[in-house]
Protein backbone atom coordinates (compact mmCIF):
# COMPACT_ATOMS: atom_id res chain seq x y z
CA UNK A 1 0.00 0.00 0.00
CA UNK A 2 1.26 3.48 -0.86
CA UNK A 3 1.50 6.05 1.93
CA UNK A 4 2.27 9.73 1.70
CA UNK A 5 5.57 10.41 3.47
CA UNK A 6 5.83 14.16 3.83
CA UNK A 7 6.58 14.14 7.58
CA UNK A 8 9.94 12.38 7.15
CA UNK A 9 10.96 14.80 4.41
CA UNK A 10 10.09 17.71 6.67
CA UNK A 11 12.35 16.20 9.36
CA UNK A 12 15.16 15.70 6.84
CA UNK A 13 14.81 19.32 5.73
CA UNK A 14 14.76 20.34 9.41
CA UNK A 15 11.48 22.20 9.08
CA UNK A 16 10.52 22.67 12.72
CA UNK A 17 6.86 23.57 12.14
CA UNK A 18 5.65 21.68 9.03
CA UNK A 19 2.05 22.86 9.38
CA UNK A 20 3.06 26.52 9.44
CA UNK A 21 5.52 25.94 6.59
CA UNK A 22 2.78 24.49 4.38
CA UNK A 23 0.27 27.20 5.30
CA UNK A 24 2.80 29.95 4.59
CA UNK A 25 3.47 28.25 1.26
CA UNK A 26 -0.16 28.55 0.19
CA UNK A 27 -1.80 25.37 1.47
CA UNK A 28 -4.98 25.74 3.51
CA UNK A 29 -4.73 24.66 7.16
CA UNK A 30 -7.12 21.78 6.42
CA UNK A 31 -5.04 20.52 3.48
CA UNK A 32 -1.78 20.95 5.39
CA UNK A 33 -3.13 18.92 8.31
CA UNK A 34 -4.41 16.14 6.06
CA UNK A 35 -1.10 15.93 4.20
CA UNK A 36 0.98 15.82 7.37
CA UNK A 37 -1.23 13.21 9.03
CA UNK A 38 -1.42 10.95 5.97
CA UNK A 39 -5.19 11.44 5.80
CA UNK A 40 -5.36 12.19 2.08
CA UNK A 41 -7.34 9.93 -0.22
CA UNK A 42 -5.90 11.67 -3.27
CA UNK A 43 -3.62 14.55 -4.14
CA UNK A 44 -3.89 16.86 -7.09
CA UNK A 45 -1.04 17.18 -9.54
CA UNK A 46 -0.91 20.88 -8.67
CA UNK A 47 -0.33 20.10 -4.97
CA UNK A 48 2.13 17.33 -5.78
CA UNK A 49 4.17 19.65 -7.98
CA UNK A 50 4.03 22.42 -5.39
CA UNK A 51 5.34 20.07 -2.68
CA UNK A 52 8.13 18.83 -4.93
CA UNK A 53 9.22 22.38 -5.70
CA UNK A 54 9.02 23.51 -2.06
CA UNK A 55 10.88 20.48 -0.70
CA UNK A 56 13.23 20.08 -3.67
CA UNK A 57 12.29 16.44 -4.14
CA UNK A 58 10.61 14.11 -6.63
CA UNK A 59 7.16 12.53 -6.37
CA UNK A 60 8.91 9.23 -5.55
CA UNK A 61 10.41 10.87 -2.45
CA UNK A 62 6.93 11.72 -1.20
CA UNK A 63 5.64 8.15 -1.17
CA UNK A 64 6.46 5.03 0.83
CA UNK A 65 5.26 1.59 -0.16
CA UNK A 66 4.47 -1.09 2.42
CA UNK A 67 4.45 -4.60 1.06
CA UNK A 68 1.11 -6.28 1.78
CA UNK A 69 1.52 -9.15 4.22
CA UNK A 70 -0.85 -11.36 2.24
CA UNK A 71 1.04 -11.01 -1.07
CA UNK A 72 4.15 -12.93 -2.03
CA UNK A 73 7.41 -11.06 -2.42
CA UNK A 74 8.38 -10.14 -5.95
CA UNK A 75 11.99 -8.96 -6.03
CA UNK A 76 11.45 -7.57 -9.54
CA UNK A 77 8.55 -5.31 -8.54
CA UNK A 78 9.64 -1.73 -9.34
CA UNK A 79 7.45 -0.22 -6.60
CA UNK A 80 9.79 -1.81 -4.03
CA UNK A 81 12.10 1.17 -4.57
CA UNK A 82 9.56 3.14 -2.55
CA UNK A 83 9.97 1.06 0.60
CA UNK A 84 10.54 3.00 3.78
CA UNK A 85 14.01 3.91 4.96
CA UNK A 86 14.58 4.40 8.67
CA UNK A 87 14.95 8.14 9.19
CA UNK A 88 18.25 9.33 10.61
CA UNK A 89 18.65 12.05 13.21
CA UNK A 90 18.91 15.54 11.70
CA UNK A 91 22.39 16.58 10.65
CA UNK A 92 22.39 19.51 13.04
CA UNK A 93 21.86 17.11 15.95
CA UNK A 94 24.94 15.15 14.94
CA UNK A 95 27.00 18.29 14.42
CA UNK A 96 26.11 19.67 17.85
CA UNK A 97 27.76 16.69 19.52
CA UNK A 98 31.11 17.03 17.75
CA UNK A 99 34.14 18.61 19.34
CA UNK A 100 34.89 22.08 18.04
CA UNK A 101 37.88 20.79 16.07
CA UNK A 102 35.83 18.00 14.41
CA UNK A 103 33.00 20.46 13.74
CA UNK A 104 35.37 22.85 11.95
CA UNK A 105 36.83 19.99 9.90
CA UNK A 106 33.35 18.82 8.84
CA UNK A 107 32.26 22.38 8.09
CA UNK A 108 35.31 22.95 5.90
CA UNK A 109 34.69 19.69 4.04
CA UNK A 110 31.02 20.57 3.47
CA UNK A 111 31.92 24.05 2.22
CA UNK A 112 34.36 22.49 -0.26
CA UNK A 113 31.69 20.12 -1.53
CA UNK A 114 29.15 22.93 -1.83
CA UNK A 115 31.63 25.10 -3.68
CA UNK A 116 32.35 22.30 -6.18
CA UNK A 117 28.61 21.79 -6.74
CA UNK A 118 28.00 25.51 -7.35
CA UNK A 119 30.68 25.79 -10.05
Amino acid sequence: MLHFNIADIMKDREISNPNRFLCQSGFTPHTASRLLNNKTKSISHRHLEKLCLLLRCTPNDLYVWQHPAHAGKDENQPVQFLTSVTPRPPLTTKLKHLSLQKFREKKQAMEAVLQSVET
